[in-house]
């Protein structure tokens, strides 16, 4: 692998209502639709061939990945999903309303969550992230194409980085927009 790029889906119907969606499935709204077909199209255009598409299972991301993949030609039927992809469990507060403290970047609600009841810690995201690492690193394509979710995909960047995972949600150099193309190798 000689490059790996990294998109986050594009906007939800639960991003729209300020809900955590974590692992429920939520689909993509008009906007998002439209992100990700603007990310294909900057891809196409500014960007070497991808030569693999991986995407998380849910379905914002993997719809997200078949917008892109119709912008530089790529066949759906190639896109790879991986469960390691996933965006963080959130537990038992999965489809609540999370309202931030302070700037999203340094909310003590957001890392509270660690404590939720069947929630994915921060260090078990990292965790995850390294493993996921190391499947993209065995593939033998040269350019990839990562599809998935802000909160993996911020602990996926601090695993490139060789930071630690304390760091995440701290740092706003981790942070992902909808959509957002991001070249992490």
């Amino acid at each position: 692998m000689k490059k790996l790029f990294y998109v986050r889906h594009g906007q939800t119907v639960m991003n729209v209502q300020g809900l955590l969606a974590g692992q429920i499935e939520t689909p993509l709204t008009d906007e998002g639709r439209e992100q990700a077909e603007a990310a294909g199209a900057v891809l196409a255009s500014e960007y070497p061939k991808i030569d693999l598409i991986v995407s998380s299972l849910l379905s914002r991301a993997y719809d997200t990945a078949k917008l892109i993949a119709d912008q530089i030609d790529y066949p759906h039927e190639k896109i790879l999903t991986n469960t390691l992809l996933a965006e963080r469990s959130f537990g038992v507060r999965e489809g609540t309303v999370f309202t931030f403290e302070g700037p999203f970047n340094t909310s003590k609600e957001y890392r509270a969550l660690d404590k939720v009841k069947n929630a994915e810690t921060f260090e078990q995201v990292h965790q995850r992230a390294a493993k996921a690492l190391d499947y993209l690193r065995s593939l033998p394509e040269d350019n990839i194409l990562v599809v998935s979710h802000s909160g993996f995909g911020r602990a996926l960047r601090l695993v490139v980085q060789e930071r630690p995972y304390i760091h995440d949600y701290t740092h706003d150099d981790t942070r992902i927009g909808n959509a957002e193309i991001v070249e992490l190798i």
